[in-house]
């Protein structure tokens, strides 16, 4: 059975799209490890963390990034996790961690990555003019926002979108990505070759938008 970690700094909101992901596999798999540095977090009246585990792992606690890192690592080895999903997850990882699991470690950003890379993403898109933004979907590497693209959705910008309403969007469109790459990575229909993801049916879902 694959075993599936989340790791999030927010509200956590793409919990749910994993989970949902996670239980329509073709092939079995579970959620073993869910880590926020959130020290505020709570799951109270969230029904997507009931009967979860939230593990609460704060860089702050720690003297320096290696410190911390090796606390997420003896998490995501003892859930023998074969995926992790950073879900809003506000930290940057070392090389050394990204050589240990950087291939199994999606991500995802509100633009249409290679443009805006970094904090922000939304504001830039709107004060910039643009008509068309979006997410991505990507691999982590050694480079901020760099790593192998899995997927992206675009997202129209009308006259009057605010910064909020685009996040919103944006999140929507995370999910759609989320829940699609999921199955297939557990499936065995994702991997990648000289830095370029290899998508199993990826033109299949397009051409049936």
């Amino acid at each position: 059975m694959k075993k599936v970690a989340f790791l999030f700094s927010g509200r956590g909101s793409l919990l749910t799209t994993v989970s949902e992901a996670i239980n329509s596999c073709n092939q079995k798999a579970e959620l073993s490890v869910v880590i926020t540095n959130n020290d505020s977090f709570s799951a109270e009246g969230n029904p997507a963390f009931k009967d979860i585990n939230v593990l609460k792992v704060n860089h702050r606690d720690y003297i320096d990034r290696e410190g911390f890192e090796r606390e997420i690592s003896n998490h995501l080895d003892k859930g023998g996790a074969d995926l992790i999903i950073l879900g809003g997850f506000r930290r940057i990882f070392s090389p050394e961690f990204v050589k240990k699991y950087g291939s199994l470690t999606m991500n995802t950003h509100p633009s249409l990555l290679p443009a805006f890379p970094g904090d922000k993403a939304q504001l830039k898109a709107i004060t910039g003019g643009l008509r068309i933004s979006g997410a991505t979907l990507h691999f982590i590497n050694e480079h901020v926002d760099a790593g192998p693209i899995i997927d992206q959705e675009p997202v129209r910008i009308l006259n009057g979108t605010t910064e909020s309403e685009l996040k919103e969007l944006i999140i929507e469109a995370e999910r759609t990505m989320i829940y699609r790459a999921v199955c297939a990575f557990i499936e065995g229909r994702i991997s990648v070759f000289d830095n370029r993801v290899v998508y199993e049916g990826y033109n299949d879902v397009q051409n049936q938008k």
